[in-house]
């Protein structure tokens, strides 16, 4: 049995590694198109955050492999392709209204679906702001990358302290919390329908020492975590692969 599962994950490696020469090429190109993102990219800043590409590159295999999860709902048509990502409290009964779902849209082109646009849900928009969005995407053309550690560092110093969530306005979105921590507030999320060996997705926030000001956030969402400290003026994406 040893062998057997050995011998599945060289197969398994080898079929990665063969995925991931073509894929990293796509996600290069993707990460390429930030260098001028206003020319490649148009965001709507709506009910919810929209991010629309000019110029698409991913196809929808390489999102699921990105995400590390197979959606939650995914709708295929003749020329368009639809993913559901649905990210809900980790309790035993969820109020809808605070499960954070990620929308996915795909167009078809020579063959392939390829990622037209990304919709963020109000809920996390709540958190996760337009304006700290945007400066994560100003920044990820010039930022530092560490390829060793899957991470990318960036600068908040230019970030407006409007663009700050506040601790109403997250539970607000978010409901109360479920999660224990010591200074502010802990969420524990699961990706809907997904077994327990699919990353949990957590937001942990610092507040000060009034409780009415938040100081940092950090949220993960499935493989993704995303970490912005406002106080030193310091963010970072992290990669678990």
């Amino acid at each position: 049995m040893g062998v057997l599962r050995t011998l599945y994950w060289l197969l398994a490696l080898t079929l990665m590694a063969q995925l991931s020469g073509c894929l990293l090429n796509r996600v290069y190109a993707f990460k390429e198109q930030f260098c001028d993102y206003q020319s490649n990219f148009t965001f709507v800043v709506d009910d919810g955050v929209s991010m629309y590409m000019h110029h698409p590159v991913l196809r929808d295999a390489d999102v699921i492999w990105l995400l590390g999860a197979s959606p939650t709902f995914r709708t295929e048509g003749t020329e368009t392709l639809e993913m559901v990502y649905v990210v809900e409290k980790d309790i035993g009964e969820n109020a809808a209204e605070y499960a954070i779902p990620l929308h996915l849209v795909f167009q078809q082109k020579n063959g392939q679906m390829l990622l037209r646009a990304g919709i963020i849900d109000k809920n996390l928009s709540a958190m996760i702001t337009p304006g700290l969005i945007r400066e994560t995407v100003a920044h990820a053309c010039t930022a530092q990358t560490r390829m060793v550690s899957r991470s990318v560092h960036f600068d908040l110093h230019d970030l407006d302290p409007d663009d700050i969530p506040t601790p109403q306005e997250i539970v607000a979105a978010l409901g109360p919390p479920n999660g224990e921590a010591t200074r502010g507030m802990l969420y524990r999320f699961r990706l809907r329908g997904a077994g327990p060996e699919v990353e949990k997705s957590f937001a942990r926030i610092w507040l000060d020492s009034t409780g009415k000001k938040v100081e940092r956030v950090q949220f993960r969402y499935l493989i993704y975590q995303l970490d912005a400290d406002f106080v030193s003026g310091e963010g970072s994406i992290r990669i678990f692969l």
